[in-house]
């Protein structure tokens, strides 16, 4: 079983672990921002059922400033494979983002709710 302090130390965490904060933070135990890097039109394509924010890599520094008040919040990134969530884990926290954890493998690596 997961212990949510555990997932949150992380710098990356794996699919399942998501599925376990998601269905967690439906039950109001954990709140945490899940912010999807990749392009729009791959976010309308296909995406994880509780992302509250669309920060496209490519526009990253401006939309960046959509979730500037809230850089002591926990706040997972994610993309297809990882690496670009990898790059804004980095560039959120050189600006200040104190607890960016990434998805490793991304979408890809995801078995939970998607639409």
């Amino acid at each position: 079983m997961y212990k949510i302090e555990e997932i949150l130390v992380k710098n990356e965490i794996n699919g399942k672990e998501l599925e376990y904060l998601l269905s967690e933070r439906k039950t109001g135990a954990i709140d945490f921002l899940l912010v999807d890097v990749r392009e729009e039109y791959e976010y309308q394509e296909k995406r994880i059922v509780g992302v509250d924010y669309l920060v496209p890599i490519s526009d990253f520094f401006n939309k960046i400033q959509d979730i500037e008040g809230c850089k002591s919040q926990h706040i997972i990134v994610k993309c297809k494979l990882g690496g670009r969530s990898a790059q804004a884990q980095m560039q959120m926290k050189a600006l200040g983002f104190q607890k960016v954890i990434n998805l490793a493998g991304g979408i890809t690596n995801y078995c939970g709710e998607i639409v």
